[in-house]
Protein backbone atom coordinates (compact mmCIF):
# COMPACT_ATOMS: atom_id res chain seq x y z
CA UNK A 1 0.00 0.00 0.00
CA UNK A 2 1.16 3.41 -1.15
CA UNK A 3 1.36 6.15 1.95
CA UNK A 4 2.16 10.29 1.51
CA UNK A 5 4.39 10.74 4.95
CA UNK A 6 2.58 14.16 7.02
CA UNK A 7 6.30 14.76 8.16
CA UNK A 8 9.49 13.09 8.65
CA UNK A 9 8.99 8.95 9.38
CA UNK A 10 11.44 6.51 9.65
CA UNK A 11 10.02 3.06 7.85
CA UNK A 12 12.18 0.29 7.99
CA UNK A 13 15.19 1.51 9.13
CA UNK A 14 14.77 4.46 5.96
CA UNK A 15 13.48 8.33 6.67
CA UNK A 16 10.98 9.92 4.59
CA UNK A 17 10.16 13.26 4.10
CA UNK A 18 7.22 15.07 4.14
CA UNK A 19 4.78 14.62 1.27
CA UNK A 20 6.61 11.55 0.39
CA UNK A 21 5.24 8.78 -0.96
CA UNK A 22 6.34 5.46 -0.20
CA UNK A 23 5.21 1.92 0.10
CA UNK A 24 4.53 0.24 3.35
CA UNK A 25 3.24 -3.80 4.54
CA UNK A 26 -0.58 -3.64 4.35
CA UNK A 27 -0.30 -5.29 8.09
CA UNK A 28 1.24 -2.00 9.49
CA UNK A 29 -1.46 0.40 7.98
CA UNK A 30 -3.37 0.95 11.26
CA UNK A 31 0.26 2.05 12.88
CA UNK A 32 1.47 4.39 10.25
CA UNK A 33 -1.85 6.01 10.31
CA UNK A 34 -1.36 8.49 12.47
CA UNK A 35 1.98 9.12 10.40
CA UNK A 36 1.04 8.61 6.91
CA UNK A 37 -2.48 9.17 4.87
CA UNK A 38 -3.00 6.03 2.30
CA UNK A 39 -2.40 6.84 -0.92
CA UNK A 40 -3.39 3.93 -2.73
CA UNK A 41 -4.66 0.70 -1.32
CA UNK A 42 -4.07 -1.40 -4.67
CA UNK A 43 -1.30 -3.79 -4.70
CA UNK A 44 2.05 -2.53 -5.63
CA UNK A 45 1.94 -2.60 -9.67
CA UNK A 46 5.44 -2.71 -11.00
CA UNK A 47 6.68 0.79 -12.36
CA UNK A 48 7.29 1.52 -15.95
CA UNK A 49 11.35 1.18 -15.92
CA UNK A 50 12.12 -0.40 -18.52
CA UNK A 51 15.29 -2.43 -18.81
CA UNK A 52 18.07 -1.41 -19.85
CA UNK A 53 18.70 -1.72 -23.57
CA UNK A 54 22.29 -3.45 -24.81
CA UNK A 55 23.62 -3.79 -27.81
CA UNK A 56 26.61 -3.99 -29.92
CA UNK A 57 29.37 -1.63 -29.44
CA UNK A 58 29.48 0.61 -32.94
CA UNK A 59 31.83 -0.07 -35.10
CA UNK A 60 35.48 2.32 -34.86
CA UNK A 61 36.68 3.28 -38.08
CA UNK A 62 40.11 2.71 -38.75
CA UNK A 63 42.89 5.20 -39.30
CA UNK A 64 44.74 3.44 -42.42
Amino acid sequence: MKVKAKHWVKYNGQWHKAGEVFTIDDADAPEMAQYAEVVSEEPDAPEHAEPARRGRKRKTETEE
